[in-house]
């Protein structure tokens, strides 16, 4: 009695759906792994509250402005036309990511450091249209001060002339330039807070409990 071939064709055919099917999965997987999670929206924003507490239009006037807080040197040298306070969220990311690129996340040292980014630079992407809130976790590496080269060390620091106060606070454990300037509400960031005390700290990102910084006005 001759044998039928009518089941041997079937399982054939239900393993080459089956292969299909999952050389599909495995390209939509590799698809996905190779944008880098550190350019999606969800960072900017983050960086962006950090650094200006999510304001994409503030210009308070210290040299820095924009949601990522760009020095107009490096907004212009990077394709922003005008100020960054007038750009829209997305032509802002646009240029970060072009900054990005050339400088690493040491372009925000402050705000990279708390956010644990770190590394070098990545070829940027499209400008992404969703408005995230989570940030990605990266492994902290010692970033570099806003627009200076990657291999810098040690870090340049800001020359605006800031005036002092009078009054003082005394750095207490766990605490960085950048939660101190949030929570006493200093104008310009921790950065005018960095300036204002230039003869007692060499690196704003390696500060010590106990130091007394000077207060700007």
């Amino acid at each position: 009695m001759k044998k039928s071939t009518y089941g041997t064709a079937a399982r054939r055919g239900i393993t080459l759906a089956a292969v299909s099917i999952a050389a599909v999965a495995l390209s939509a997987t590799s698809a996905n792994a190779a944008v880098p999670a550190h350019t999606t929206a969800s960072v900017w924003d983050s960086l962006a509250q950090c650094e200006s507490s999510g304001n994409w239009s503030t210009n308070t006037g210290n040299g820095y402005a924009g949601g990522l807080q760009f020095s107009q040197s490096t907004w212009a040298a990077h394709g922003g036309s005008g100020s960054a306070a007038n750009a829209s969220r997305e032509q802002q990311i646009a240029v970060a990511q072009k900054v990005q690129a050339s400088q690493g996340w040491g372009a925000w040292p402050a705000c990279a450091a708390k956010l644990g980014l770190s590394g070098g630079a990545v070829a940027p992407q499209s400008a992404p249209t969703s408005h995230r809130t989570a940030a990605v976790a990266v492994p902290a590496k010692v970033p570099v001060r806003h627009a200076a080269p990657k291999a810098a060390v040690p870090a340049p620091r800001h020359v605006a002339p800031v005036q002092v106060s009078g009054q003082t606070h005394t750095i207490r454990s766990g605490e960085t330039l950048s939660t101190i300037a949030e929570k006493l509400n200093i104008a310009g960031g921790w950065r005018s807070l960095a300036d204002a005390n230039t003869a007692t700290i060499s690196n704003p990102h390696l500060v010590f409990p106990g130091q007394v910084l000077q207060l700007p006005r």
